[in-house]
């Protein structure tokens, strides 16, 4: 699954170099261009990681091309149950109300399920990255996040991940393709759609 010709480093071993040139290397990743403003994933390497991680609220990996060291991607990930209202869980078919059952809880009129988060995962979209030899796909940075997933579940047991996106079709069915699944009429607090997904254990 995991693709050869990267480099998986975590944020916080490379502030063992100091914050300044973790900071140098970072200010090099571009997300995909919109009109109005950089994207949240951009602002979040840039701005939030960091902070993040010292935290403990959120851990990022930095995907670097083997060959040039360019940054080609990163992701992020934090051990955080997925919160539903009542309403929101009960939209949800018989057969996955019962397998959430096996992981999650009632609390007051929200449901909760233990499961890991994949909050951030960017492509970089520099000019610097015509020159690595290596061309990530976002499928590929998706399996790195999902390994890294694999990992932490066999230390702290989670059953279910899930993810926020934006409700863009293209999105949602790369997701979808990925196999996870839409949490029917659910936007979450940053206005996005939510999809979650069964850990499958690796051989």
């Amino acid at each position: 699954m995991i693709e050869t010709g990267v480099i998986v480093v975590s944020l916080d071993d490379l502030l063992a170099l100091g914050t300044d040139k973790v900071e140098a290397i970072v200010d090099d990743f571009v997300s995909i261009e919109r009109e109005d403003s950089p994207h949240d994933v951009e602002l979040f390497l840039k701005r939030k990681a960091i902070d993040f991680e010292r935290t403990a609220i959120a851990t990022t990996y930095l995907v670097f091309d083997e060959a040039t060291q360019i940054l080609l991607g990163f992701f992020s990930l934090a051990n955080k149950p997925l919160t539903m209202s009542k309403k929101n869980f009960e939209r949800l078919s018989k057969k996955q109300q019962k397998s959430l059952k096996h992981s999650g809880r009632l609390i007051g009129d929200k449901f909760q399920v233990n499961s890991y988060l994949i909050g951030q995962l960017g492509k970089n979209y520099s000019e610097s990255v015509k020159n690595a030899e290596h061309k990530l796909s976002g499928k590929e940075l998706l399996d790195l996040a999902y390994g890294k997933v694999l990992e932490a579940s066999k230390i702290i047991k989670a059953k279910y991940v899930w993810i926020e996106c934006e409700n863009i079709h293209y999105l949602k069915t790369f997701y979808s393709n990925f196999g996870f699944a839409i949490i029917p009429d659910y936007i979450s607090s940053n206005n996005l759609r939510v999809m979650i997904m069964r850990i499958q254990k690796s051989n």
